[in-house]
């Protein structure tokens, strides 16, 4: 058989593989961009797909190039799947209009219970970090999730105190019986409490929610949400992000434990989200929701907030991924801040900041009159 003939052969066999591979991206593709329209209660397998929607895209994305290469008619395959990715990239690509800044600013944060990535820094002296970060960006409202104690010496409630006279936020409020989720709100201005029907039932099982009046500037609801985790391992991410090194008695051992743990919070997070939106969407003034909801854009969950009249403000006014999530595994955004029709959001922007987990974002605000 002359060379020819076999680069001919060679080439309709990669072809024949790249087409297998296209249709089950293809598939996966659609799955990913249908994953905010179906209950993880009921179809608890899709939310797989969306949680993946950046690698399956990009994915698709290469499989589009080879087909280029080998100039291959199936390219029409991928072609297909990048158009079904569209609505997904306009719910996780943001090419926001930011306006002049506006007259408030909130940021939210998972400080990570004071527990910094790097090993020689001591939770105070991170919680000190915190403190100049949140100065730096001046908030007038601060969301914290995972505040926990960051010494011994102090209590929880001492804790906050303290770091309230650190970011020289004077006015804060958090749940004083129960913590899950170490939501605590701070802010210059005071802050009020507002109307049980409002306060998401049981208030603090995953958030706190206040009113912070800003004077001439307006009153508005701030509900600083931490939805549950997924209770990844740092062992367990480590898996994902070097699978290739990994035995076959690790890949199975490890692969059920984050499927199950997955498939728990993928449930849980859709009946916390009902029990947060049964009550904030009801209210007819100024809301902003904000926090870790541990959840994609193309989650079932930002699906609900949508429906029910808020909008994503990274969407409204911030650019590009917007990833939010500092770990290992890549191009996540996972935290979010929220607004009803009540507010105008201005600008919308992340801040690197290193120790947690997670970026700050903040979000640039007039409330309407």
């Amino acid at each position: 058989m002359d060379k020819k003939r076999q680069r001919g052969l060679l080439s309709k066999m990669m072809v024949f593989v790249l087409s297998i591979l296209a249709v089950v991206a293809l598939a996966a593709m659609a799955l990913s961009v249908m994953s905010s329209y179906l209950d993880p209660v009921r179809f608890v397998w899709v939310p797989f797909f969306g949680l993946a929607f950046w690698g399956i895209f990009f994915f698709n994305l290469l499989l589009f190039v080879l087909f280029l290469i080998f100039w291959s008619n199936k390219i029409w395959i991928t072609v297909l799947a990048l158009l079904v990715a569209i609505p997904g990239l306009g719910k996780s690509y943001a090419i926001g209009k930011t306006r002049s800044q506006g007259t408030l600013r909130l940021m939210s944060y998972n400080v990570r219970n004071f527990n910094p990535f790097e090993k020689d820094l001591k939770a105070d002296a991170f919680a000190s970090r915190v403190a100049e970060v949140v100065k730096a960006q001046d908030p007038d409202v601060l969301c914290c999730q995972e505040f926990a104690s960051f010494t011994s010496e102090l209590t929880r409630s001492e804790c906050i105190s303290k770091f309230a006279e650190m970011a020289e936020m004077p006015h804060y409020y958090y749940h004083r019986k129960k913590n899950y989720g170490g939501n605590v709100l701070f802010s210059k201005y005071p802050i009020h409490t507002i109307p049980e029907e409002h306060s998401l039932g049981d208030e603090a099982i995953y958030g706190v929610v206040a009113e912070v009046d800003a004077a001439e500037k307006g009153r508005f609801y701030v509900a600083g949400v931490h939805l549950v985790s997924n209770q990844i391992t740092d062992d367990e991410i480590d898996f994902l992000t070097e699978s290739s090194k990994n035995q076959t008695d690790t890949v199975v051992s490890f692969g059920k434990s984050i499927i199950v743990k997955l498939k728990h919070a993928f449930t849980k997070r859709s009946g916390q989200m009902q029990t947060i939106l049964k009550d904030l969407s009801q209210v007819d003034k100024p809301v902003i929701v904000c926090g870790d909801f541990n959840d994609t854009p193309l989650s079932y969950i930002c699906r609900q907030m949508k429906k029910s009249g808020f909008t994503d403000t990274f969407l409204a006014a911030g650019k590009g991924i917007g990833t939010t999530y500092a770990g290992k595994l890549p191009l996540l955004r996972i935290d979010y801040i929220w607004s009803n029709s009540q507010i105008r959001p201005a600008m919308f922007k992340r801040v690197r900041s290193k120790g947690s987990d997670h970026f700050p974002v903040i979000l640039d605000f007039d409330v309407k009159r």
